[in-house]
């Protein structure tokens, strides 16, 4: 018998209805009656009535369902018990500052995870410090962040430097401009990341230097929303050079902006030194 079939029986008994417990399986009627057809043949037994107001379970379908729940239960239990062994004989783990999955290359690294069975391939972006702390604790084995760190027994190897630039729209007064200052954005409404990435707190520091508070109406979890939002005139917007200029909108240089560096980090005396200094080669 197959177990999967248990939860197309289950749907159908809670639902009584082959129409919508069809639909929720994303099933034909077709072949859900078929299947619990085949069921009843397995079982040598009727297990529904099959009646004006519906699918009725018979005596059978109701100790068939109560017996199929508990195998179901089971088996969830042995499989994520499994599951949890495997996670644990992964031991290299990475962790990714938000934003630097933009600037590498994603195939390679991908291949370079499913070549590599100790490597948990997880994708999950965190904020900057915390990606930085948790190599420090040998929480995780290699990270990716933002900004050259220094740290006792820490290796920092620089993988991409994207220059920060200022998008503006069609219409801006600062359309034209080729370069512009940080003191050009005071009073301007500015679509930033947000607190999560890197970039939002040396944008703040930067205009507090210069004597002023950013007027930020919006903070965005990714790039694309930035540009979407700049492109229909909700204001201006500061990020890493990811995006290629239009009719619509256009990058512009910032006087004296430094470059967003992203680094590959790891602990120099970890076990598994070899393979994050191997993996960062995959950049």
């Amino acid at each position: 018998m197959n177990t999967r079939n248990f939860k197309c029986f289950q749907t159908v008994y809670e639902e009584r209805n082959l129409q919508v417990a069809a639909s929720k399986l994303f099933m034909s009627p077709q072949g859900l009656s078929k299947l619990i057809k085949g069921l009843e043949e397995e079982c040598g037994t009727t297990l529904f009535s099959r009646t004006k107001d519906g699918f009725i379970p018979t005596e059978s379908g109701k100790v068939f369902y109560e017996k199929s729940k508990i195998i179901t239960k089971d088996l969830n239990e042995m499989f994520s018990a499994i599951e949890a062994v495997s996670d644990r004989e992964k031991r290299f783990k990475i962790g990714f500052a938000a934003g630097t999955t933009r600037v590498i290359d994603i195939p390679a690294v991908n291949n370079f995870m499913k070549s590599n069975p100790e490597i948990v391939a997880s994708w999950d972006e965190q904020e900057n410090g915390i990606v930085l702390n948790r190599v420090l604790n040998d929480e995780i084995n290699c990270g990716l962040v933002v900004g050259k760190p220094e740290a006792t027994g820490l290796v920092a190897k620089l993988i991409k430097s994207v220059e920060i630039v200022l998008y503006v729209y069609k219409g801006h007064r600062l359309w034209d401009s080729d370069q512009v200052n940080i003191l050009d954005i005071k009073d301007e409404p500015l679509v930033s990341m947000n607190e999560k990435y890197h970039i939002y707190h040396d944008v703040v520091n930067a205009c507090h230097t210069n004597g002023f508070n950013p007027e930020i109406i919006a903070r965005v979890g990714d790039g694309v929303t930035m540009h979407t939002l700049v492109k229909n005139k909700i204001g201006i917007g500061i990020c890493p050079r990811f995006f290629e200029d239009d009719e619509d909108i256009k990058s512009v240089a910032i006087n004296d902006a430094y470059t967003w560096d992203v680094y590959g980090i790891y602990m120099e005396n970890s076990p598994d030194a070899p393979l994050a200094k191997r993996f960062l080669q995959e950049m």
